[in-house]
């Protein structure tokens, strides 16, 4: 399980969970772009700008295009559509 709180290893995948389910975040990478204004703790869903899951890290933000949700894979904006309301959310370390 990724810690928030650490320095991430963005060569490797993102894996937490989300309503009790595996969620894996393929290829994270940093993103440099609009944000809430709003601070929320590392661990954070920040934005779903532009359909990107963007999210809170000791690194800065990071993003995913793809992600791995209850062992199915699926692009970020399949996920964000699928799951409303991310904005705001911690996910768990």
């Amino acid at each position: 399980m990724t810690n928030f709180n650490e320095l991430l290893d963005l060569n490797k995948d993102i894996i937490t969970t989300y309503k009790g389910k595996t969620l894996i975040l393929k290829s994270p990478y940093l993103y440099y772009g609009p944000i809430t204004l709003q601070y929320l703790p590392y661990g954070g869903i920040q934005s779903v700008y532009n359909y990107k899951i963007i999210i809170n890290s000791k690194n800065g933000f990071i993003a995913s295009d793809f992600v791995i949700y209850n062992g199915k894979l699926m692009s970020s904006k399949q996920f964000i559509i699928e799951n409303k309301d991310l904005v705001n959310i911690i996910l768990p370390n």
